[in-house]
């Protein structure tokens, strides 16, 4: 069978061929009535009947929902209406003659695409060599091209007929240069090929993340079909030959797509970007580059509305790209919810909900096509009625677009969860397995409660205020497999927020109770950071540490923090609980370890310079990850020089479960604030915290440690 889809291939209608068929259409429209949209319009009846026909293959239908099955139907009908509206109306008000030598045309364009792909379906399935298929293709077109000719100069003066013959053989050459391409997504083998048995829809209908993927698909995709067809209208209703039309089409689209492939290709190659995040900043452009061509008035020079053209054609050729490269983690996703292979059955239910959304795609702008014919006689360009009603037009792709940014920014699947479901996988095909994994992989793939690109925002706009460099990210070389710890000194807020802003390496961090907890984080602000602040009033105080939790509880979910209960024995053993099944899951973990009441207690109040006393208690998660798993985890400390905007990485520290858990525990300790005093520059406090590390070893090691642990 031959393979799905390539890469950077845009959907449906999206392709030059289809498109330089619809600019013929159009042009051929403008020589014969001067009705420029009127040819498009009837083209599109044309491809909206083909993607329909297509469709309502049996195979292909049954793989779509219900719902989009009833909505699929419903648009069937919808285009035949106005199929007999523009063949049967219509004419009434303009030369029927002419009209339908333009549906002529337009349906000859149609008719010699659908058979060359067909003759070169059936050549593959037969096996037939690349060449002998090439040849009956060109004998096809050339059928084609003398019944045009016959046509053309029956009804038309030679010099206007000859012009229409060369832009209908530029059609077939352009058909016959890209029919491998198209027919290679085709899968020649759908119609036989079954359909995923409704038991296994129902489940994917519940996982999230599929369920995300497929609506932000429909919508995408459908607005894909909506905005390059408005671009090809506006070009070959502006510009004045079809050589003309053809080199615009070929700068504005062809060669921005093609340069922006390029570019995403080398970065999808390298894993500098995440697909989502191409996707949100493709869609961005496309929107934004839609709202500039629409305020854009037709000048003397229509080259910066092309311009405009161009960087829309970008944004789609990204969102495109990016839709392309998270369906082939989809495969990953069902072969998770459904615990074995999906089969070729699901790629084709893919492939039917690309043909469904370019169908729903031909329709709205066919609908719009409709629009300017009637309103402005099928001309829309430069003192035309139309113009004015530009942003209307325009209405329906913008809509689309900008209905499809919040789901890309709401996607929940990025590198990290693809990361650990694909180690998931790997697991399980070498028969092994890790439940803790499989837990987290079913609250982030098929539950999901939360947005990681909210974060990810959030954190975008909130590094420029505070910058900070890293330096030693070289020190941390984990072991395969074995989770990290980091430790950080608080320095009251600034090394949680530069921690979360700069660190390099996902992780998990513990959060005190007081904050992760919804129902305390209020009094918690007010208390310990907003009652601080000098510059605010008395009387807001209370109002800013209300306000101030509500962003909290939203940072703390959408992190995924673990809380920590420091005064409550029992609620803590559930925080080294959560640590230890997030280390077994493969997170890493961030820790602050200071101890803000000092060693003479008194108010709550870390230190703003330098490194307060630590807790100790917090190095039994190496020893609960040990026992669980076998693996000694690594503590690195992490000293955030607020002074300096610099936040340092130093030596780290392995667990070892040899000597007495509370001597490890001292002894680790002690060797991270160690650590982070020589980061400070406190050579003094770090050496008498060395040597106290060293005492701690040394006692561990000592011969009645050894006789405990034998």
């Amino acid at each position: 069978m031959e393979q799905t889809a390539r890469r950077g291939a845009l959907p449906g209608f999206a392709s030059f061929n289809s498109l330089f068929g619809y600019l013929y259409s159009m042009l051929a429209s403008t020589a014969i009535l001067n009705m420029p949209v009127l040819g498009g319009a009837l083209y599109m009846v044309g491809r909206v009947v083909i993607l329909f026909s297509r469709l309502v293959r049996p195979g292909d239908f049954r793989r779509l929902p219900r719902a989009l099955r009833a909505v699929g139907l419903t648009l069937g009908g919808l285009s035949s209406a106005l199929a007999f509206a523009v063949l049967l109306v219509y004419p009434l008000a303009v030369d029927m003659p002419g009209l339908w030598l333009v549906f002529a045309l337009a349906s000859l364009v149609l008719l010699m695409g659908q058979a060359v792909r067909l003759m070169e379906m059936r050549g593959r399935a037969d096996r037939v060599p690349p060449v002998r298929r090439s040849v009956r293709q060109a004998e096809i077109a050339v059928l084609f091209c003398a019944v045009t000719a016959l046509i053309l100069f029956v009804s038309l003066d030679a010099p206007t007929a000859w012009t229409l013959l060369g832009g209908y053989a530029l059609c077939c050459v352009f058909r016959l240069a890209s029919v491998r391409g198209d027919t290679a997504r085709a899968l020649p083998e759908a119609q036989a090929a079954k359909a995923p048995p409704e038991g296994d829809l129902e489940r994917l209908d519940r996982v999230h993340v599929y369920k995300a993927f497929r609506l932000i698909t429909l919508i995408t995709v459908t607005a894909l079909q909506v905005t390059v067809i408005l671009i090809y209208t506006f070009i070959g209703a502006t510009s004045p030959g079809l050589l003309v039309s053809l080199l615009i089409a070929l700068l504005c689209t062809v060669l921005s797509r093609w340069l922006t492939d390029a570019l995403l290709a080398r970065s999808f190659s390298r894993r500098r970007v995440e697909p989502a995040t191409v996707l949100l900043i493709g869609l961005m452009l496309w929107f934004l580059s839609l709202v500039s061509f629409a305020l854009r008035d037709f000048g003397p020079t229509l080259v910066w509305n092309y311009v405009t053209l161009a960087l829309c054609i970008s944004g789609v050729t990204m969102a495109a790209r990016a839709l392309e490269t998270l369906g082939e983690a989809m495969r990953d996703i069902v072969r998770f919810a459904l615990e074995r292979e999906p089969g070729q059955a699901f790629a084709q239910a893919q492939a039917a909900l690309s043909e469904y959304a370019s169908l729903v795609g031909n329709m709205v702008a066919l609908i719009g096509l409709m629009l300017i014919t009637l309103v402005a006689r099928g001309n829309i360009g430069p003192g035309s009625v139309t113009l004015a009603a530009r942003p209307i037009l325009l209405l329906p792709a913008l809509v689309l677009a900008a209905a499809a940014i919040p789901g890309a920014f709401r996607f929940p699947l990025d590198s990290r969860i693809l990361h650990k479901l694909r180690t998931f996988l790997r697991l399980k095909e070498d028969g092994e397995t890790n439940i803790q994994l499989q837990k987290q992989l079913e609250d982030l793939v098929v539950r999901v409660r939360r947005s990681r690109y909210g974060i990810k925002l959030l954190i975008l706009v909130l590094r420029p205020f505070f910058k900070s460099e890293v330096v030693g990210v070289e020190k941390v070389r984990p072991q395969p497999g074995v989770s990290c710890v980091f430790t950080c000194n608080h320095g009251e807020m600034w090394g949680p927020i530069v921690s979360n802003l700069f660190l390099p390496f996902s992780f998990r961090p513990w959060v005190i109770d007081e904050i992760a907890e919804p129902a305390e984080q209020s009094d918690y602000l007010l208390r310990n950071t907003v009652s601080r602040q000098k510059w605010l009033p008395n009387w807001f105080k209370p109002i800013a540490a209300r306000m101030t939790a509500r962003f909290l509880k939203w940072v703390t979910h959408n992190i995924d923090s673990i809380p920590v209960y420091r005064d409550n024995p029992k609620a803590l053993a559930q925080t080294f609980r959560l640590t230890a099944e997030a280390m077994e899951a493969g997170d890493n973990i961030l820790i602050f370890p200071e101890n803000p009441h000092g060693e003479n207690g008194g108010a709550a109040k870390y230190a703003t310079e330098g490194v307060s006393r630590f807790y100790t208690g917090f190095a039994m998660v190496a020893q609960i990850y040990h026992r669980r798993t076998g693996k000694r985890a690594e503590f690195y400390p992490v000293y955030a020089d607020k002074a300096r905007r610099q936040m340092f990485i130093g030596e780290p520290v392995r667990f070892d479960p040899g000597p007495p858990s509370g001597d490890e525990y001292r002894r680790i300790a002690a060797h991270l604030r160690a650590e982070m005093l020589r980061m400070a520059g406190l050579a003094g406090d770090a050496a008498a915290e060395a040597n106290g590390a060293e005492a701690i070893e040394a006692e561990a090691n000592g011969p009645e440690a050894r006789e405990g642990t034998a």
